[in-house]
């Protein structure tokens, strides 16, 4: 009966889990970024099919997101051929490592993205999201980061 008991609680809490990182997408990021991911063209870029290509990157386009979220971001961006130089906010002080954690799952597995992931992606982790809130970086560090993604 405990293990059954164990197993519905550990169900339950994953499910929370995967809500709570809707639910922070709602609340911080829906308003520039649009509830579909789309983002309002010309001044908040498009989630969708977006991400999934930093995650296909691998561990240095999976930290760029983590530091997105983090610490900002700063500088001339372009996303599906559009242009974007708006300031992203930093999260850090708002945010705890789970949050961000459910966060970024979310929007890596919505509006399709799911689809486009690597097959091997694992997902975000909390204790990842940890590691790199310790690097202390600026909107404008986390910007060279993304020209080098980009290969600019």
């Amino acid at each position: 009966m405990f293990k059954k008991l164990f197993v519905t609680a550990l169900f339950i809490g994953t499910l929370a889990f995967a809500a709570n990182g809707q639910q922070v997408y709602q609340q911080f990021c829906a308003s520039c970024h649009m509830a579909n991911g789309e983002g309002v063209a010309g001044a908040f870029p498009p989630l969708v099919e977006e991400v999934p290509e930093y995650i296909e990157a691998g561990t240095d386009g999976i930290n760029y997101l983590i530091h997105v979220i983090l610490f900002g971001l700063q500088g001339q961006i372009t996303a599906k051929g559009v242009t974007y130089n708006s300031m992203m906010p930093p999260y850090a002080a708002q945010l705890s490592d789970e949050q961000i954690a459910a966060l970024l799952d979310y929007i890596a597995k919505a509006w399709g993205n799911d689809k486009l992931l690597p097959k091997d992606f694992q997902g975000f982790k909390p204790e990842d999201v940890a590691r790199e809130r310790g690097k202390s970086l600026t909107p404008q560090q986390v910007y060279e980061e993304w020209k080098k993604l980009e290969g600019k």
